[in-house]
C-alpha cells in the first residue's frame, strides 16, 4: 500500500508514499485515495484530514509510463477515479488540508485543489503541464481553479503549462500559507489539530455553506446561512464552546 495513514487525535494524516515515483498515481493508488476519503466520511472520530507526499513531491499526477500502456477503458477508469476523489473530498463534512511538500503537477495539482486549505513548503512547485502532453485537466480542476484564482490565472496556468514557485502560488491565492520545508509537518499538524478542536457542527456547516454558495444565488445563500447557523446554535458542542468562552472572559 502506497497511501500511508496515521491517526493523531482527531486528525487523519495521509501520505502518498511513492517517493521514487514523485508521488505518481496509477489506478490502485487512486482507488486507495478514494477509499480513504470514504472511510474518513464514516468515521465520527475524525475531524480533519491532511494529505501530503514524501520527499521531493506532493504528487505529480498520473504515472506516465503506466498511462502510456493503458487501454482506452483503463484510461477512462483512471479519469473517473479522479472525478470520484473530487466528489468525495468536496462532499466530506470535515476540513481537508493539502500539505504541499514539493512538486504538485498535473493530476497532483488537481488533488491539491480538492482540499479546503493548501499550505506549501517553500521549495514546492505547482503547475499544469497537461497542455505540453496534449491533455486537458480532470478531477474538477476546471471548476475549482476558476473559483480559487479566477478565470484569467486559471486559463494562463492551463494554457501555458507555467510552473509556479510557492511564493508565486501564494501571490495568486493558489495556496494560503508558505512555510519553510522543515516546518511544514509541524505547522500543518498544529493547524489540523486547531480545526479539529472546533465544534464539528460549525465546521461541517462552514464547508457546506461555502461550497453550496459557489453554485447558488445570494438569496439562496442567505436562506442556507440562517438554517445552518441555527443548527450550529442548537448543537451541544457549540453551546459548550459558548459557555467556555464566557467562563474564560470571567477569569481575565
Amino acid at each position: 500500500m502506497s497511501i500511508e495513514t496515521k491517526v493523531i487525535g482527531h486528525v487523519l494524516w495521509a501520505t502518498i508514499d511513492r517517493e521514487k515515483s514523485l508521488g505518481a498515481l496509477d489506478i490502485p493508488h487512486l482507488e486507495s485515495l478514494v477509499e480513504m476519503f470514504r472511510r474518513a466520511a464514516n468515521d465520527d472520530t475524525l475531524r480533519t484530514i491532511v494529505l501530503t507526499g514524501k520527499g521531493r513531491a506532493f504528487c505529480v499526477g498520473a504515472d506516465i509510463k503506466v498511462m502510456d500502456a493503458m487501454t482506452d477503458m483503463q484510461f477512462a477508469q483512471a479519469a473517473e477515479l479522479y472525478q470520484a476523489m473530487c466528489r468525495e473530498a468536496r462532499a466530506l463534512d470535515k476540513a481537508v488540508i493539502a500539505a504541499v511538500n514539493g512538486f504538485a503537477l498535473g493530476g497532483g495539482l488537481e488533488v491539491a485543489l480538492m482540499a479546503d486549505i493548501r499550505v506549501a513548503a517553500r521549495s514546492a512547485k505547482l503547475g499544469l503541464p497537461d497542455a505540453e502532453l496534449g491533455f486537458s485537466p480532470t478531477g474538477g480542476l476546471t471548476y475549482l481553479l476558476n473559483h480559487i484564482v479566477g478565470a484569467s490565472w486559471a486559463l494562463h496556468l492551463a494554457m501555458t503549462a507555467q510552473i509556479l514557485t510557492a511564493e508565486e502560488s501564494l501571490r495568486i491565492g493558489l495556496v494560503t500559507e508558505v512555510v519553510e520545508d522543515t516546518d511544514l509537518e509541524k505547522f500543518v499538524l498544529a493547524l489540523a489539530q486547531r480545526l479539529a478542536a472546533y465544534p464539528p457542527t460549525g465546521m461541517k456547516n462552514i464547508k457546506r455553506s461555502f461550497n453550496m454558495a459557489l453554485e447558488s444565488s445570494l438569496s439562496a445563500a442567505l436562506t442556507l446561512e440562517a438554517e445552518y447557523d441555527a443548527a450550529c446554535y442548537r448543537s451541544p458542542e457549540t453551546r459548550q464552546a459558548l459557555r467556555n468562552f464566557i467562563e474564560a472572559r470571567k477569569k481575565r
